[in-house]
């Protein structure tokens, strides 16, 4: 099984919080290295419930190159490293389906102060759109994964940070 490392290239991350609807949440994402000198990415900020939001989040285009890899291989799963603050957070997806960008989430809680590891299985991914979730509906193709994210929100408010030691897709290469 090989892997496909999303952290490098911060530059190709984006954030988006609530005030797309006019909410006063706040985050960031910045890197640095740890204690040990391992490479993270911080995303941190401040969920806010003011001015009907509650959500802050940050993702990252897939580049073409990345896409091309995974249009080319049979994805198996998305690991996920953190240290997270004891909060809950989603693992979010778009993945383009019939020229449409379709949104996927899975959840995951975290204990404060400590480093956990994911591994998320396709047919842990629920769709979702605007809030509305659709459980029934197909699994997201990861063969057309565009992007990767995170959001913190679900009524939850106040400061937050998630470090992220790892985010990467795992697959095996297609037989030619």
């Amino acid at each position: 099984m090989e892997t496909l490392a999303l952290l490098t290239h911060p530059g190709h991350w984006q954030i988006v919080n609530d005030g797309v609807m006019g909410g006063r949440s706040q985050s960031e994402l910045s890197e640095f290295l740890n204690a040990n000198q391992q490479y993270r990415l911080r995303f941190s900020g401040n969920v806010s419930l003011e001015n009907n939001g509650g959500f802050a989040s940050v993702s990252r285009t897939l580049s073409q190159e990345e896409q091309q890899i995974l249009q080319q291989a049979h994805p198996g799963g998305i690991r996920l490293t953190t240290l997270g603050d004891g909060k809950h957070y989603q693992l979010r997806l778009k993945v383009l389906k019939q020229g449409e960008l379709v949104s996927y989430k899975a959840n995951f809680d975290t204990q404060a102060g400590r480093l956990e590891q994911w591994t998320f299985a396709q047919g842990e991914f629920i769709e979702t759109f605007r809030g509305a979730d659709y459980p029934t509906r197909p699994y997201p193709d990861l063969t057309q994964l565009v992007a990767v994210g995170l959001l913190i929100g679900n009524g939850q408010t106040g400061d937050f940070e998630l470090q992220l030691a790892e985010l990467a897709i795992q697959y095996t290469q297609a037989s030619q």
